[in-house]
């Protein structure tokens, strides 16, 4: 299998990365590539890489990234490894770059490949990515090659290829989605709830609906300017200095690259915009990206009104499968419907094996699976079994 690395965007072939769909998000679009290739800090490098057959054609993809120091406190590896390896291997991996394997920020990463090739196609695809992820990791003298947030079977492909690496596996984080494919309607979807839910859910959607406020579908290129005040807002009542002008960059930046796939929603009162869900559609799937509220009017339960009343009362699973949620606040969002799905992070010594305790490694993953369980399980509908998260 023969990997060609593309040092930019525009040096990469768009339409051999994006035909590489399977097991893809928006996130891994060349959308957002070009979103990423914008973002990155000064001092930190990325490549595209795809892997092709002896024909040349695409067979499964991978970003790689290098650091100075890690972009996003949740891309941390030192934190990951704190009580699994040595103190001095620890030290060593705070202090130098970092690589990434598998794509940074909007915390999900993934090897997209293409669909309907054979097993061993995709091992040997995955084997090649890997392998050529390490040299360059390698070569910008990394400490430690992280593929973070992935999906469980990409993680377990990856911790197989550099298994001779000394590959650590860990359990890090769920994201959850909301099955809109499920349901036909509200009534549907309030059925499918457990009866104690159904009297929230229900009063939720009247107050919203007996405001007057309403909601309207714009493109995300068209709403720049109205949505970077109510952004800023959120971001700033959970204690980050994101001001407008900042989230206007980022918003602007985002149309340009996504604007085609963009899904806005806007609440507005007496033509007042007072908040907004923005949302990418890719194939079946919606994401759900971002949202932000006016916060000197009453909440009416804005964001779920938005984010899971609105698009199931106007049918989005006639078209869609599921509605992808994101990490975080996940009472609120298991308790309305929303499913957990565990989240991988890989992590691989460049120099020399990361040496990770198996066994503190094994009792981590199951604590923090369990604990997981304990807190949210009895919010899930259907139950849930964090045993089987266990890798």
């Amino acid at each position: 299998m023969h990997v060609s690395s593309y040092a930019s965007l525009g040096e990469l072939p768009t339409t051999d990365w994006d035909a590489l769909t399977d097991g893809a998000t928006i996130y891994s679009t060349s959308g957002f590539l070009g979103v990423r290739e914008e973002e990155l800090p000064p001092g930190a490098a990325g490549r595209h890489l795809i892997a092709r057959d002896a024909a040349g054609t695409p067979v499964a993809g991978a970003e790689t990234y290098t650091f100075l120091s890690p972009p996003h406190g949740l891309y941390t590896p030192a934190d990951l490894l704190t009580g699994l390896v040595a103190d001095a291997r620890l030290a060593r991996v705070a202090e130098s770059p970092l690589a990434i394997g598998a794509g940074w920020s909007e915390f999900r990463g993934q090897l997209p490949g293409r669909e309907g090739v054979t097993a061993q196609e995709r091992t040997d695809a995955v084997d090649a990515l890997t392998s050529q992820a390490l040299k360059d990791a390698e070569a910008a003298g990394a400490s430690v090659l992280a593929y973070y947030y992935l999906p469980r079977e990409e993680a377990l492909e990856v911790a197989r290829a550099h298994a001779g690496d000394g590959a650590v596996l860990l359990y890090h984080d769920v994201e959850t989605v909301l099955p809109v494919g499920l349901w036909q309607d509200v009534d549907a979807y309030l059925a499918w709830l457990p009866s104690g839910r159904r009297p929230r859910a229900r009063r939720e959607m009247r107050d919203f609906r007996n405001s007057g406020r309403t909601v309207r579908e714009v493109a995300l290129p068209d709403a720049v300017d109205v949505i970077a005040p109510l952004n800023s807002a959120l971001m700033r009542k959970h204690g980050h200095a994101f001001g407008e002008e900042r989230a206007r960059a980022v918003y602007d930046r985002q149309g340009r690259h996504l604007g085609a796939c963009s899904t806005l929603l806007l609440v507005e009162d007496e033509g007042r915009p007072i908040g907004f869900a923005l949302r990418y559609r890719q194939r079946d799937m919606v994401y759900a990206r971002v949202a932000g509220f006016d916060y000197s009017v009453p909440n009416l339960a804005d964001y779920f009104s938005l984010v899971f009343y609105h698009p199931i009362a106007t049918g989005t699973g006639r078209t869609a499968r599921e509605i992808h949620l994101g990490l975080g606040t996940f009472q609120a969002k298991l308790a309305r419907g929303a499913q957990p799905r565990p989240v991988y992070t890989v992590l691989v010594g460049v120099d020399r094996p990361l040496d990770a305790d198996e066994q503190a490694v094994r009792e981590r993953n199951r604590a923090e699976a369990t604990a997981f369980g304990e807190e949210y399980g009895r919010f899930v509908t259907g139950g849930l079994d964090t045993e089987a998260w266990l890798v």
